[in-house]
C-alpha cells in the first residue's frame, strides 16, 4: 500500500489547502493563533462484522480492524447488530479487551423510515440485551445507540417517541458528523478482489481514500458554515473487507490532515451535538447536514460556539 499512501499524502494536503483558502475571508491569523484543534471519532457499524462473511473472515477483518486502531493508538466505538453475532461473542470481547467501546445497532437493522414503532422499539430492547452480558463482563459503563441507516424517523412523534424510549433506558444517541457510503466502495472492493484485480484494487482503495478526505474537508466547511468554528468530529465506518484493507491508510492521511483521535464520551462533549433539528427527510445524513436543512428558528447555534 506505499504507492497509496504517496498519492493520498499529496490528496491530503491539496484538501487541507482548500479549507484553508476557503476561509480567505475571514480574519488573517497573527502569529500568535494558534491552529485550530481538529478532533475526531472513529465509529464503526454492523459489528462484529458485516453479514456475508464466513467465521474466518470475520476473525480476520476484526483482527485488521483492531491491528490499526492500536497501531495509530485511535479510541474507537463498534455498533453492535445483535443479530450478526451468530454466537462470535469473542470477536466482540476482542474490541473490549483493547479497550474499546460497544453501542446497540439493534437486533436486525430495521428502518425506523418503514417499520412501524411498535415494532422498532421491541428490536432496540432485543438489540441492547444481546449485548449487555458483555458490557457488564467487561465494566461498561454508558449504553450507546446508533440509528440504522441514520434514519430518525419520518414524523416528529416517531422521532420523539424512539428518542424518549432510549432517554428512559438510558442509552446515549451517538450521531455522525461525517458519513462515508464506504458500504458502495466495500461492494466495489469484493468484487475486484474476489477476481483477484490488483490494479482495480489499488483503484478502488485510492478512489475510496480520497473520497472519505473529501468528506472530511466537506464537513469541515459546514462546521464553519452553521457554527464559525471546528467541531469535534463523529466518522462513520462499517466493520467490512475494505476497512479491514485500508483502515492504516486512511488513519495515516487522517492524522496528516493534522487530526488528533478522541473518543466518543469526548466527541459528544461538543455542544453541537446537543442541538435538535428538524429534519424529516428520507435520506440518513449526517447530524450537520440535518442541521443545515433545519428551520432556522429551530436551530439554535449561538450556544453551540461556547
Amino acid at each position: 500500500m506505499n504507492m497509496i499512501r504517496g498519492i493520498l499524502f499529496f490528496v491530503a494536503i491539496f484538501l487541507l489547502f482548500e479549507f484553508v483558502a476557503a476561509q480567505g475571508g475571514k480574519k488573517q491569523s497573527s502569529k500568535n493563533d494558534k491552529e485550530p484543534d481538529r478532533q475526531i471519532c472513529i465509529t464503526f457499524d454492523d459489528l462484529p462484522v458485516v453479514r456475508s462473511h464466513d467465521r474466518l473472515d470475520r476473525m480476520m477483518i476484526t483482527d485488521q480492524l483492531l491491528y490499526y486502531l492500536e497501531e495509530f493508538k485511535v479510541p474507537a466505538i463498534g455498533f453492535v447488530v445483535g443479530n450478526n453475532i451468530n454466537d462470535d461473542y469473542d470477536l466482540l470481547e476482542a474490541w473490549l479487551k483493547k479497550g474499546h467501546s460497544l453501542g446497540n445497532h439493534t437486533h436486525s437493522h430495521p428502518d425506523l423510515n418503514s417499520v412501524p414503532t411498535e415494532l422498532f422499539l421491541p428490536d432496540i430492547t432485543r438489540g441492547k440485551d444481546a449485548i449487555e452480558g458483555v458490557l457488564i463482563a467487561f465494566n461498561q459503563k454508558r449504553r450507546y445507540f446508533r440509528y440504522p441507516f441514520l434514519h430518525y424517523g419520518p414524523t416528529f412523534p416517531v422521532k420523539k417517541a424512539v428518542r424518549d424510549f432510549l432517554k428512559a433506558g438510558v442509552s446515549v444517541i451517538v450521531p455522525v458528523s461525517v458519513d462515508t457510503d464506504d458500504f458502495v466502495y466495500n461492494l466495489q472492493f469484493e468484487r475486484v478482489s474476489s477476481q483477484s484485480d490488483s490494479i482495480n484494487i489499488i483503484k478502488v482503495c485510492n478512489e475510496y481514500l480520497d473520497h472519505i478526505l473529501r468528506q472530511i474537508v466537506d464537513a469541515e466547511l459546514l462546521s464553519d458554515k452553521l457554527l464559525g468554528r471546528p467541531v469535534k468530529h463523529i466518522l462513520l465506518l462499517h466493520a467490512n473487507r475494505l476497512n479491514s484493507h485500508i483502515l492504516g491508510d486512511l488513519l495515516l492521511e487522517i492524522t496528516n490532515l493534522g487530526y488528533r483521535f478522541i473518543s466518543i464520551d469526548q466527541a459528544l462533549k461538543d455542544p453541537v451535538y446537543k442541538i435538535e433539528d428538524s429534519y424529516l427527510g428520507l435520506k440518513g445524513m449526517s447530524h450537520l447536514q440535518k442541521l443545515e436543512r433545519t428551520n432556522p428558528d429551530l436551530l439554535p447555534a449561538k450556544e453551540a460556539r461556547k
